[in-house]
Parts: structure tokens; sequence; C-alpha cells
């Protein structure tokens, strides 16, 4: 049993491998936006170092309830006591009442106290 191939069968599957061609051209250059948005993005993270005896505002998770023009989203100053490895901050207010607690160094932003005027 011969096939016979009809020059319209033969159009449509020069136009299946185009739309294939196409298709692995499009997936290729989406690849390479993503790498670039990635080198992008990673060029502009900043790493957070914090030392202890330095002062940090504490960002305010509830805040998103909370949604005000002029409501601040950073908490007071807030001393650092200790840095562990793994990100972990431990710190405690600037006038040393209340017992420290850790919270994730993502939530800090550095803080540098204002000169007195004397």
């Amino acid at each position: 049993m011969d096939l016979v191939v009809t020059k319209a069968q033969q159009e449509r599957l020069l136009q299946l491998n185009g739309l294939d061609e196409f298709r692995m051209q499009a997936l290729l250059h989406i690849e390479v936006i993503q790498v670039q948005r990635k080198v992008w993005h990673d060029k502009n993270i900043k790493d957070k170092v914090f030392q202890e005896g330095d002062c940090a505002l504490l960002y305010d998770s509830r805040f998103k309830d909370f949604k005000g023009k002029l409501m601040t989203r950073w908490l007071s100053p807030y001393l650092i006591e200790k840095c562990h490895d793994n990100g972990v901050v431990q710190i405690r207010t600037i006038d040393q009442e209340g017992i420290p607690f850790l919270v994730n160094g993502y939530r800090l932003k550095a803080y540098k106290i204002p000169l007195s005027k004397e």
C-alpha cells in the first residue's frame, strides 16, 4: 500500500515543522531573558551585615493589616546584641529595658543615631 502525499499535505508538514522551530527559538529566547533578569536581580541585592552594638529599625509585619499613608512601617530603634550565622539577630531596646528577642535579619534596617546638639 503506497502512501501518496499530496502537495497540500507536504505544505502542511512544512508549516508544522516551521512552528516547531519557532517554538524552540522562543524557548531559547525566554531562557536568555531569564538569565539576564537573574544576573540583574542578583547584582542589585545588597547583603545586610550587622555588627554587635549597631542600631537597627524593625519592620512591623502587622502593618499590612493597617494600611495608612502616614503610618510608619518601622518600629523604634533597637540595639543589636548578637548576630548568629544563620541570619538571626538578637536585639534589645535602646534603653536596655525588657528582654532581648530574636528576629530574622531581613526584618531589620540599619539605623544611624542622629548626633546630638551638644
